[in-house]
């Protein structure tokens, strides 16, 4: 049996073997997960399914938040209620999708302005350094980043996305309070799962052969998940202005006409200026910059008319 992940430059659809799919879903490797993420004493775990690992990690934080210089990492093959932003859904068919949450303690009372942004560049950069080391040519514009927690593909005028950061915090009973940070990448996309996705999709199998992501997924997973910690420490050490330069090198929407919605309904339409030092959203409203925090706020292309 195949089932296809559509390229993004052609109309014909990139087989995926029955073969192919098993391999992705064998049991994850905790000890090579952590061996590649390189942060000792690190709380690894990986399972088959979970309902969200995000909400495992929630959980328990709010039981028990990590201590200092602790750090909990949680994968998974497949997600039975998989969360994005404001509530949306994450669809994946099992073992089609690297998924995992990160849980580390607050250094500050509140996570830092700008931090998903910042865990998108990271991400974005260890992506592209690790297709090109798996046999891709993926130049450094080809992964870019919609405000404020998207990773796109794009090709020409053509983009999809390729994963997603969701992060959300939990204090427990003591008051200790721990940021999670979700983290979910297409590795190849099934029929089913794109008609349930609701926007324009893309996969790893489009950059490079799938053979050595399948062999080389728990080196993925922890190098990624490196990636976010460092990204996470080094916004709550900096703060986020240190990566604004390298956001804006990859943000999809500059100059582009957008509009800003919160909870669906669009609010305003402008051109996207980029993001400032703290991350917020800059668009040139008739002439007047306008500021936007993340929050339940998302933006699109710019439909027609204004609001």
């Amino acid at each position: 049996m195949l089932v296809s992940a559509i390229r993004l430059d052609s109309p014909r659809a990139t087989p995926v073997s029955a073969g192919q799919r098993a391999a992705f879903i064998q049991p994850l490797r905790p000890d090579a997960i952590a061996s590649a993420l390189g942060c000792p004493g690190a709380a690894v775990e990986a399972v088959q399914e979970t309902d969200s690992t995000n909400t495992d990690l929630l959980n328990a934080a709010r039981g028990g938040a990590p201590g200092a210089g602790e750090v909990w990492l949680r994968c998974t093959l497949s997600q039975r209620a998989g969360r994005g932003r404001i509530g949306r859904r994450w669809f994946a068919t099992p073992g089609s999708a690297l998924l995992f949450s990160l849980a580390l303690p607050l250094l500050r009372p509140q996570p830092p302005l700008g931090l998903t942004l910042a865990v998108g560049v990271a991400l974005a950069e260890e992506l592209t350094a690790l297709a090109n080391l798996a046999g891709g040519v993926v130049s450094d514009n080809a992964l870019q980043l919609k405000w404020p927690n998207d990773i796109l593909l794009v090709r020409g005028a053509q983009r999809a996305k390729l994963g997603g950061v969701l992060a959300e915090l939990g204090v427990d009973p003591a008051g200790r309070r721990a940021i999670v940070v979700g983290v979910g990448i297409n590795l190849w996309i099934d029929e089913a799962t794109r008609g349930s996705i609701q926007q324009p999709a893309a996969a790893l199998a489009e950059l490079l052969p799938l053979q050595p992501i399948a062999r080389e997924r728990e080196y993925w997973l922890g190098r990624l998940a490196a990636a976010v910690i460092g990204a996470v420490r080094a916004t709550e050490r900096d703060g986020f202005m240190p990566q604004q330069a390298r956001f804006m090198t990859r943000f999809a929407d500059l100059n582009r006409s957008i509009d800003v919605r919160e909870q669906g309904t669009r609010v305003a339409q402008g051109r996207a200026l980029g993001v400032d030092a703290e991350g917020r959203l800059l668009v040139d409203v008739d002439g007047k910059v306008v500021q936007f925090a993340s929050g339940e706020t998302s933006v699109r292309p710019a439909s027609g008319g204004r609001a």
